[in-house]
């Protein structure tokens, strides 16, 4: 089987998990429900640095609201930068600036908003699948990108993080360890 198809199998699979629990969602605990909106929230707060160009200044306040001390990032991309919470913000830090000449990102267009395809929660687990279409090279055709992002929530904060995505740079997703608990 192909990268791609696998991709959408995994996407198919995941979304289809979404939809099999969406009947589970009219049952949700409270703490459930606060788990969701806090994984809502979270998204909102880093969405919103970014459209105002703020992310990098607003990075640690983000992180230090949302997540645990000893907040876990298996996020492979991400390794390179260190573990936890100041291994995120580091990456964060290090995104690059808009080359010379170029406006600054306030004023450069925005990439198109991620569209949340399903957002569930069971226990202290919150999973986030979403999709965006990422702007082509010119004469190429863009295709969506599908993101899947699961939380282990502890104490109304996010405590572990796994993602994989199904953009053609990142490849297959590497093995995860299980959650700790």
């Amino acid at each position: 089987m192909k990268p791609l198809q696998i991709w959408k199998l995994f996407v198919a699979c995941a979304m289809g998990a979404g939809l099999a629990l969406s009947a589970h969602a009219a049952t949700y605990t409270p703490q459930e429900e606060a788990n969701v909106k806090l994984v809502a929230d979270f998204y909102a707060a880093l969405d919103n640095a970014d459209a105002h160009g703020g992310m990098k200044q607003d990075i640690r306040s983000i992180v230090e609201k949302y997540m645990q001390p000893d907040y876990i990032q298996h996020m492979e991309a991400g390794k390179k930068f260190g573990p936890g919470r100041e291994g995120l913000i580091r990456m964060f830090e290090a995104m690059p600036a808009p080359p010379a000449g170029m406006p600054p990102k306030s004023a450069m267009p925005a990439l198109p908003p991620a569209q949340v395809l399903s957002l569930i929660a069971n226990g202290d687990i919150v999973i986030r699948v979403s999709s965006r279409t990422m702007p082509a090279a010119p004469g190429a055709e863009a295709n969506p990108s599908y993101i899947f992002n699961m939380f282990r929530i502890q104490g109304g904060k996010l405590a572990e993080h796994w993602d994989a995505s199904s953009g053609a740079a990142m490849g297959p997703p590497p093995a995860a360890p299980a959650p700790t608990r």
